[in-house]
């Protein structure tokens, strides 16, 4: 379950998880009925069911790759205003408060709530972390540890830190870009190749005899079979093609 809160954070979907779990739920359950409905045949509608499950999860995880992907290319210019601000002498509210104005508009609403939280008085700890949740980033984390550090140890140094931090940004976007953008390709027309066997399985149900001998216990073992060879096979596929990127600072969930 940590896997699938940690998606939704990465979605931007944090504050409508509830929502999020409950249609994916509904999802699940409602292609069960109704290809039970449609065949009668309980292997193949609990089969599908679980491919539905998969299905929802890629959804979810395209969302997060294509929001990622958007906000990588915003956060250089973060560390970029805060190094100023740093350098020019700015107190960390009038920076926020900046950011919350003439910022990158997809994070104008992360940094207004941040300031507000701040300038009520709220704990800093607890403040960031509904921060870094709200946007479910390794760089959101990153600015964090940057901004509590800042708190406790002063400003001495922190804006070459900012510097630092931009640089590693950007070149690391130059590296990886190209390469995630065609694993991308790859990966995708593998997984949607595992649904074309339970295609083909939904087609051949509709004939009698078909349907009579998938209603068997036989018939019942050679679809779970299958729905377990295609839960290796997504976990094969989603592991060999994986890249190693750097993970998340701060992995809890509020």
């Amino acid at each position: 379950m940590n896997f699938f809160s940690l998606l939704i954070s990465s979605a931007g979907l944090h504050s409508k998880r509830k929502e999020t779990y409950v249609l994916a739920t509904s999802a699940i359950i409602l292609s069960g009925v109704l290809v039970q409905a449609a065949t009668g045949v309980m292997g193949l509608s609990l089969s599908l069911s679980a491919l539905t499950a998969g299905a929802v999860i890629e959804v979810i995880r395209l969302r997060a790759r294509s929001r990622q992907n958007h906000l990588d290319r915003l956060w250089p210019r973060v560390f970029d205003s805060f190094q100023n601000a740093t350098q020019s002498g700015l107190s960390l509210l009038e920076q926020l408060e900046s950011l919350a104005t003439v910022g990158p508009a997809r994070l104008r609403k992360h940094f207004a709530r941040l300031h507000g939280d701040l300038y009520r008085g709220n704990d800093i700890a607890e403040s960031l972390g509904v921060f870094r949740e709200g946007i479910g980033s390794r760089q959101a984390d990153s600015l964090s540890l940057l901004i509590e550090v800042t708190t406790e140890l002063g400003t001495a140094g922190v804006a070459e830190s900012w510097r630092k931090a931009a640089a590693n940004l950007r070149a690391e976007q130059a590296m990886f870009g190209e390469v995630i953008a065609k694993q991308g390709w790859v990966l995708g027309s593998a997984k949607v190749a595992l649904a074309a066997p339970w295609l083909v399985a939904f087609l051949l149900v509709r004939l009698e005899q078909n349907r009579a001998a998938f209603e068997t216990a036989l018939g019942a073992m050679v679809l779970i079979t299958g729905l377990l060879l295609s839960a290796l096979a997504y976990v094969a596929v989603n592991k060999l093609g994986s890249l190693t990127l750097p993970g998340r600072i701060f992995n809890a969930t509020c």
